[in-house]
Formats: C-alpha cells, structure tokens, sequence
C-alpha cells in the first residue's frame, strides 16, 4: 500500500472517527483506523462493534492496499504535520511509513484481515430524510436519554409514527424526564409503524453528520442496522433490541394549574439560585402565588438563595420542588419568548411547552426539596 494524499482531507476523516473509537476495548484493533485503497482514493472505517463510520476521501494510489492503525495517534500526528501533501508507504509487518515535508514517522499498525467487517447491505430502497428536521428532533430529545446502562431500553431514543397523521415522533427518557416532539417527515421505512429504538452515540454521531448541513440524508433499515449515507461518508449503527416503556402514561393529559413564565427571566434566575443548591440533587423550591413565583434554594453546607419573578398565574398558592439542572436544559432548548407550565400539585410531573410550538412538550418529574 502507497498513497498520496491531502492533509486536510485525511485529517478530516480522521477526525471524524475520533469519538466512534472506544478508549476501553478487549479487542485492540478496535482502536484503530481501517486505511483501504479505492481506484481514485481511500476509505477510512472506524467502529465499535455497535456503530461504524466509513468515509471516502480523494487520493493518489501508486500501490493498492489496506491496513489499521492507531486512530489516536495517527490523527494526532497527521494534524501536527508542517505541509499539506502527505505519503504513507506500507512496509513490512504491519509498519506504516508516513512522510511530510522534512518530517517522518514510523507507526506499527495490526493486519486489516482483523478488522470486524461492516453489515452487508445492497444499495437500493433508501429513503431521502430532510436534514434540517431530522437534526432538530435529534437535538430536541437526545439529552433526556439516561445513561443508566443497567436500564437499557432508556439509553436510546424512540422513533416512531404518529398514528393516523404524516406526522413521525422521536421521545426519550432517562425516568426522571421526558422529551417528545412531533414533526412531519417524508421517510419510507416500514419499521418506523412499530418504532425504532435508536442508540444515543449513534444519535450523537448521526447529529454531527448532519452538522455538516446539506438537504437530505438516505436511511435504510437491513438487519436491525440503522445505515445512513451522506455524500461520501457512511454511517451504520445497531438498534437497541429493548421495548421502550410507555411514555404516554406519564404525560398528563389535564392539569388543574397552568402558569405561564417569560423563558429567560426564569432562565437567569434558575441559574443564580441553582449556584448554592446540592451538587448531587440540583433541588429548588418553585412557589407559586399569584402572579409571582418565588425560588429558592437551601443547602445546610453553603447557605440558602432566594428570588422573586413575575409570572402569569391566578391560582392558590402552592409549591413543588424540582431538579434545576432539568429544567434549566428543557428552556435552554425552546425558541419562545414565553414558556407554559402545567401541573397539579407538588407530587405531580410538569409539564413545560414553548408557546410558539405546541408538538414539542418535555415532562419533568417533582423531587423533595
């Protein structure tokens, strides 16, 4: 194997690898980069057994091959390199040779016939998704997933069909919160009828695809694999094999107390009161009283916080305590100016919901304070 390359092309591929790789793995070779030669260029295929990026980049082949290497330390020497072409020579037991400039490097790599091979697919049937929606539900739901591994059918993201509507659905929840939103979407996978359950690193890495920007993403569903194609770049995860619970039962469908707030007034005073509140339990006190509600936090170590806001509210007085971190990042993901908040009392979930997008709703759990 010899090629020629563009540094910012291979560092680009490199870099996108970076966090599909596992620090702690049995297998060594799963710490490395496939580097497989194409008639006009090379792929570069990193995995984890659960989720597989590949990704082709235009090169120079004087002499086909294949072989992995270290992803860490290849991209942290390809990114530290003076000039932008770049060659790397195969050479005898697995050693790599890579020259730039003045600079040279000798890396031992493992033999790519080690290298776990990617699900076999055939090339038709994908189905075009809108990026833009696509990444907005993502982002929307993503955070709510637990990272609980002992509860596996909570560490991932269902997406699903809305019955009777064009409508599809992603929701998450780690137990204590949920997020659902709803969005119309042209997609063709029959599977999305029962739903689909999908793995929050895939997720992460499927979102920094689409980060990229780009109309559309082609999805296909072979073989409880979730592949996606995006210009060059190839992405393959696993679908979690668990039954999501039913999160409709938690949703409250009527509540007696509606209250209505101004999302960044109760953003910054959230985050001020939350400074002196427990680092393990982030609880703060939320009192409702006619048109005001009052914040407040104690902690018996560092000393106690309190704060006044106007709010829309013309019911009795009551309170309920809440985990600020939850709330803080449901508001910090709505767009509007005003935040509607219902509930029944203190042992009641809320529910929050921006005024300007009623098929987007998060449910937070109450907590003693």
């Amino acid at each position: 194997m010899e090629i020629k390359i563009d540094k910012e092309d291979f560092l680009k591929g490199l870099y996108r690898v970076q966090s599909v790789v596992e620090k702690k793995v049995t297998m060594p070779i799963l710490l490395n980069v496939l580097l497989e030669t194409h008639e006009t260029g090379i792929s570069i295929t990193a995995t984890d057994l659960e989720i597989g990026v590949k990704g082709f980049y235009p090169a120079e082949i004087i002499k086909a091959g294949k072989s992995t290497l270290s992803a860490k330390k290849l991209y942290e020497v390809i990114k530290e390199l003076p000039e932008k072409n770049i060659s790397l020579r195969l050479k005898d037991n697995q050693w790599m040779e890579i020259k730039c400039g003045k600079s040279v490097f000798n890396i031992l790599g493992l033999s790519a016939e080690n290298f776990p091979t990617m699900p076999v697919y055939d090339e038709g049937d994908f189905s075009p998704v809108d990026v833009e929606v696509l990444r907005e539900m993502i982002e929307k739901t993503i955070f709510a997933v637990s990272t609980d591994e002992s509860r596996y059918n909570l560490t991932g993201v269902f997406w699903v069909k809305v019955e009777g509507d064009q409508s599809f659905r992603m929701v998450a929840t780690d137990g204590y919160r949920i997020s659902m939103i709803d969005r119309p979407l042209k997609v063709e996978i029959k599977d999305l009828e029962k739903g689909l359950l999908l793995p929050k690193k895939g997720l992460a890495e499927l979102n920094k695809l689409l980060n990229e920007g780009g109309e559309s993403v082609l999805l296909k569903i072979t073989n409880n694999n979730l592949i996606i194609k995006k210009d060059s770049v190839m992405l393959i995860m696993r679908l979690l094999d668990a039954e999501f619970p039913d999160y409709r039962q938690v949703i409250p469908n009527k509540t007696r107390r509606h209250i209505r707030l101004k999302r960044n007034q109760i953003l910054e005073s959230l985050h001020r009161v939350s400074i002196l509140s427990s680092e393990k339990t982030r609880g703060v006190k939320f009192l409702f009283t006619p048109d005001l509600l009052e914040l407040s936090t104690y902690n018996p170590e560092l000393g106690e916080a309190k704060e006044d806001l106007s709010i829309d509210y013309q019911g009795e007085e009551f309170f309920a305590g809440f985990n600020s971190r939850f709330i803080l990042e449901v508001l910090t993901l709505f767009s509007s100016e005003d935040v509607v908040m219902d509930l029944d009392d203190e042992k009641s979930p809320a529910l929050l919901r921006p005024t300007n997008d009623e098929k987007h709703i998060c449910v937070v759990m109450p907590m003693r304070v």
